[in-house]
């Protein structure tokens, strides 16, 4: 990130470079003037705050933010006739299963929270869904653990496009666009996300008639990827496929594999924060990498309402949104509309209207599915946009909208 955070409640404090995370609970807090009494309603937003994966965590507070600001200065959020003030309570679970089930458990048992909008990375979505679920605390998430979105799971959505519902479409637009790939190799953390993230990956390749040639994983936090790299490279691959990589250990990747004399085709399906591993793997490092998670957000092939969000984000921040940041605010949106579509904050009565039809977002609409891959509609559905790296920028190449919004 370009410039640190010093989290304190209530209010963020730049304090030049590097990021402060004690492990302390963080929340920020948007209280418009108003003559209306409100209650305060508060809402719980995980993810990592330090380490690799931090420009996610980040994200999510700031998307969750920017939306609570908004309906805060419009009066706060209007639910059956009573104005409600929004509070977000983030906290930084590190990435770590074992630190998103103390996090977690202060928001629901401390703080009291009813609601978790946004977290990131699968491992910290179950440990998070053990006491969520058996809690009834309703929980909306990026993370992309296959097994995160269930029917067993009905208090859980996933609010950002999946490696099931990307990895299809992106794979089919290679293989159409350059038939000469055929042999892929995946590099991939050796964690829940890592694991199914490849493994849509795989399916996505395989049915196309794609070999794939090397199927690896790393520690997160690793840094020296050259010995794994070497390994991969031995297999020739015709295209390098980073699944689940974070942006910094991703980054690590492309410019490794770059200074090792690999050449060839570069895909990523959670390449999140271009901004990032763009500056870690250099512009050579990266050029000719497709992603379908980092679009241009304010070029032509992203809706409105994503470009406006974009200019408020860098406005307030001084730096690119990402997708992560929309899909959190997307998510906030989503929420607080079905809030005020059931005229209630009893998560079962919020859940049931999240499943009702279409919502109206910066995405554009956005509609709840999944139910014929997860058994249950918990998928947030809605157009995304296939991307090159080039020259050091992203350039869009390709738009593609879910079936469920075109009927």
């Amino acid at each position: 990130m370009r410039d640190g955070l010093d989290w304190r409640r209530g209010r963020i404090v730049r304090i030049g470079s590097g990021l402060a995370v004690a492990g302390i609970l963080i929340a920020f807090t948007s209280i418009p003037s108003t003559s209306e009494a409100a209650d305060t309603l508060k809402i719980g937003v995980l993810g990592p705050l330090s380490g690799a994966a931090a420009p996610w965590g980040i994200a999510l507070s700031r998307g969750a933010e920017l939306r609570a600001e908004e309906l805060n200065a419009a009066g706060g959020l209007k639910i059956a006739g009573k104005a409600y003030i929004l509070k977000t309570i983030p906290y930084d679970h590190k990435a770590t299963a074992a630190e998103a089930a103390t996090t977690t458990n202060k928001l629901v048992f401390e703080d009291k929270v009813k609601f978790i909008v946004g977290n990131a990375v699968g491992a910290t979505c179950d440990a998070a869904q053990a006491i969520t679920e058996r809690e009834k605390v309703l929980f909306t998430f990026v993370c992309w653990g296959t097994k995160n979105v269930a029917a067993d799971k009905p208090y859980s959505f996933r609010e950002l496009l999946s490696q099931w519902e990307v990895s299809p479409p992106l794979y089919a637009w290679i293989r159409e666009k350059h038939p000469k790939i055929r042999r892929v190799a995946l590099i991939s953390p050796n964690d829940t996300s890592g694991w199914d993230t490849s493994t849509a990956v795989k399916d996505a390749a395989k049915e196309l008639g794609m070999e794939v040639v090397a199927d690896e994983y790393y520690e997160r936090g690793a840094k020296d990827f050259y010995p794994l790299l070497t390994k991969i490279l031995a297999k020739k691959p015709d295209l390098l496929e980073l699944a689940g990589s974070t942006p910094g250990e991703g980054g690590l990747i492309l410019k490794q594999a770059y200074e090792l004399g690999y050449r060839g085709g570069k895909a990523w399906v959670a390449a999140f924060d271009p901004t990032r591993y763009i500056q870690i793997a250099g512009k050579e490092a990266t050029e000719g990498l497709w992603t379908v998670g980092a679009p241009d957000l304010e070029g032509t092939y992203v809706s409105p309402g994503v470009k406006e969000f974009a200019r408020k984000y860098r406005g307030k921040y001084g730096e690119p949104a990402t997708m992560i940041a929309v899909a959190n605010y997307a998510g906030m949106d989503v929420v607080t509309k079905a809030m005020q579509m059931a005229g209630s904050l009893d998560p079962d009565k919020v859940l049931q209207a999240l499943v009702k039809g279409k919502f109206e977002t910066v995405w554009g609409p956005v509609v709840i599915g999944g139910k014929a891959r997860y058994g249950i509609d918990r998928q947030f559905l809605y157009p995304f946009v296939i991307s090159e790296i080039r020259d050091g920028k992203t350039v869009d190449i390709s738009s593609v909208a879910p079936k469920e919004l075109k009927k």
